[in-house]
């Protein structure tokens, strides 16, 4: 609804009011706004237009890093909240959808909640939260967010560990120097509904902000399959506008979900069900997750260009469940009379625990050295992990049949400790970047990081009691360069190159066949370009290349170990554009096609073959048009190319294209509706595919809401 506050002025003054007050939340308002000599000086925005496009946010500061979007040499793709909510997007799974090089996973293996794959490798455990990492497994919930920032490329130098394809940075919504109110009520068909709420207030120097989200939905056209979740996030700000702030946000979320896993894959492909198919059980699938994430942020500006950052987080994750994996019990021939092929509706029972503290200190200076200029940032990174994750053995679930399983088919289930395994890592990163203005026309960004990884395994198993510790120690070195060129005030290019690194407990586990391998090395290589078109519409592209140089692969001497001995790559090339067409005429758009291929592995079959859940092509569109009265129109599509579900690229998930579409109303400055159709043509897709199974996306949904606000 949030692009209802976009000001009509020659229409209705009200409208005006509201996009002031639109402005007034913004960062560029702020700035306009800030205190006198004495107060915290914000960064610098270049505010180009009385009416900014709702869809670019290239002034958002790059998190870790000493420039913003618009100076960054690299890909990133900001999704502000404007978007987010135009789109009708309730997870961030929906908000991702307009960014490409991005193709979402299912839960295979016990995985569920947020996983996807960026530019060829896994991002699972690459999502952060105001930088501090958050790599749990649960549905994140955009409603206590400002904007999504998607990194792409090798980002260890920032992040630390992982990062291989890029990071995803979640940016929360903090108190401002306002009083404000929203409150958003939605109804969806099939049934569902969702209140959401944000409220600020302040006084003097303290803000606060109270952002609360309730939500329950079926999933369109997956029968039994439900998700239903509540949050609060609260925060509060001491010494706003002035030298030194203190902010302590609180996030709580709970999900209680009938969880998907999908059909099974026969012949390599989606099996021929109905759309609706579901092989759970009743009373017996179950997905529950709390998440509750503290974090304390201490700042002080000493003088002009020069700060220093505290930022302390501690995370509790918790999850418990119980889902169906629908797999085929026997091999399928071209003879096969599918009606007699029974389904093996394989338990995957989880409970566990995840923690997280963490305290990063960060110093930002500006200095001048002759006729060089430094924007330099440099910080330490101190951090402890938990994870505690039990797994459990469930007596034989009754098998379905591929066309008709019965969800309340009788199962007295027994459940029994296969494994109990915790996980305890330290971390230390050291890093620095300096990003150096050469002139007019050059800038050169240097930057590097230290990391010490130290995990300790210990797995008990149920059955013998017999235990296995592993402990595994890394260090590693994380650079970062790049140059650029301004040959004009409106283009900028650049080359970039950095690394990365994936140690074998990156996701907080180890095994007897990765405990003793050294970390596996990523390095990239990226030529691009911006152009700002006009003051309100702007072009990116880049020309990429990852290559990871030393994958694991199995040893060929022993099965049950891997060596570092294979090789992949990621080749392509992506262009988008965001901004505002004509006054009242918002677009954003991309486009990627990636390349990927295993060029060595140990296993031949894979030799050549694209990597895993990697689409060539991606493609994003959303336009929304202003017209009089305060209407607005909008739609648009997300394509996604077939991709494959294994290494040997004998399992192959179809393409599709999704179509969207919007129009809402503002009647007052203090009131608004919005009506969503989410895939429009109620087109089948699957969101992820792997070996055995496959998830179907929802069917069309349609959203309605209401918004209130003052």
């Amino acid at each position: 609804m949030s692009s209802l506050r976009a000001p009509l002025p020659r229409l209705q003054p009200s409208l005006g009011l509201a996009g002031m007050g639109l402005l007034a939340a913004s960062p560029t308002a702020m700035a306009q706004n800030a205190p006198p000599a004495g107060g915290i000086a914000l960064p610098e925005l270049n505010v180009q237009s009385a009416n900014p496009p709702r869809y670019r946010a290239d002034d958002t500061p790059v998190v870790r890093m000493p420039t913003s979007v618009r100076e960054a040499p690299q890909s990133i793709t900001v999704v502000p909240r404007e978007l987010i909510e135009e789109r009708g997007a309730t997870t961030l799974r929906e908000a991702l959808r307009n960014v490409t090089g991005i193709s979402l996973a299912a839960g295979e293996g016990g995985f569920s909640g947020d996983n996807l794959t960026l530019r060829g490798f896994s991002a699972r455990n690459d999502f952060f939260i105001d930088g501090i990492r958050d790599s749990a497994q649960y549905t994140r919930d955009p409603f206590f967010l400002d904007s999504v920032e998607v990194l792409k490329g090798p980002s260890s130098v920032m992040f630390g560990r992982g990062s291989t394809g890029g990071a995803i940075n979640l940016s929360t919504r903090m108190p401002q120097q306002r009083n404000f109110g929203e409150l958003t009520l939605t109804g969806f068909s099939p049934f569902g509904l969702r209140a959401t709420s944000d409220i600020g207030m302040y006084s003097g120097t303290v803000g606060v902000r109270l952002n609360a989200m309730a939500t329950r939905q079926d999933i369109a056209r997956r029968d039994h399959v439900t998700n239903e979740r509540w949050g609060v996030a609260p925060s509060v700000t001491w010494g706003l506008g002035t030298n030194t702030q203190v902010s302590l946000h609180f996030l709580h979320q709970s999900e209680d979900n009938v969880p998907d896993f999908g059909i099974p894959i026969v012949r390599g492909r989606p099996a021929p069900v109905s759309y609706s198919t579901f092989y759970g059980l009743a009373g017996v699938d179950r997905e529950r997750t709390e998440t509750n994430v503290m974090t304390l942020t201490a700042q002080h500006r000493f003088a002009d260009g020069v700060s220093l950052r505290n930022t302390f987080r501690y995370g509790n994750y918790d999850r418990d469940l119980n889902a169906t994996a629908p797999r085929l019990i026997t091999a399928i021939t071209p003879t096969t009379n599918l009606a007699n092929v029974l389904v093996n509706r394989q338990p995957q029972v989880r409970r566990g625990t995840d923690t997280i503290l963490q305290n990063q200190t960060e110093l930002r200076a500006t200095a001048n050295t002759g006729p060089l200029r430094h924007q330099i940032v440099a910080g330490l990174e101190l951090g402890r992990e938990t994870s505690q994750l039990t797994r459990f053995t469930s007596n034989n679930r009754p098998a379905a049949t591929l066309f008709n399983p019965n969800f309340y088919q009788a199962f007295d289930q027994t459940l029994s400790v296969n494994t109990d395994a915790d996980t305890t890592a330290y971390t230390l990163g050291l890093f620095a970047a300096d990003q150096i203005r050469i002139g007019e026309y050059f800038e050169v960004l240097v930057g590097g990081r230290y990391d010490r990884f130290d995990a300790r395994f210990n797995s008990l198993a149920g059955a013998t009691g017999a235990t296995t510790r592993f402990d595994r120690v890394d260090d590693m070195f994380s650079w970062r360069g790049a140059l650029v060129f301004k040959p004009t005030s409106t283009v900028r290019t650049y080359f970039s190159a950095g690394t990365s690194f994936n140690p074998s407990a990156e996701a907080l586990t180890l095994a007897t066949n990765t405990a003793n391998l050294a970390p596996e090395k990523n390095r990239s290589f990226e030529i691009g370009a911006s152009w700002d078109i006009t003051p309100d519409l702007a072009i990116r592209g880049a020309i990429f290349r990852i290559e990871k140089t030393n994958a694991r692969t199995p040893d060929p001497a022993n099965g049950t170990l891997n060596v570092l001995a294979g090789e992949q790559r990621s080749d392509g090339f992506e262009i988008s554009a965001a901004g505002r067409i004509t006054r009242n005429w918002n677009v954003i758009a991309g486009y990627t096609y990636i390349d990927s291929q295993i060029t060595r592995s140990t296993t031949a079959a894979e030799v050549g073959k694209e990597l895993l859940n990697t689409p060539r092509n991606t493609a994003t569109l959303w336009t929304s048009y202003d017209l009089p009265y305060g209407v607005q129109i909008g739609g648009g599509l997300s394509y996604i190319d077939k991709r494959y579900g294994n290494n040997a690229n004998t399992v192959i998930a179809p393409a599709y294209v999704r179509y969207d579409a919007a129009i809402a109303w503002a009647i007052t400055d203090q009131l608004g509706i919005r009506v969503n159709a989410l895939n429009l043509t109620d087109k089948r897709f699957y969101e992820g595919v792997y070996s055995g199974n496959i998830t179907p996306g929802a069917g069309r949904t349609i959203i309605a809401s209401l918004t209130a606000r003052y």
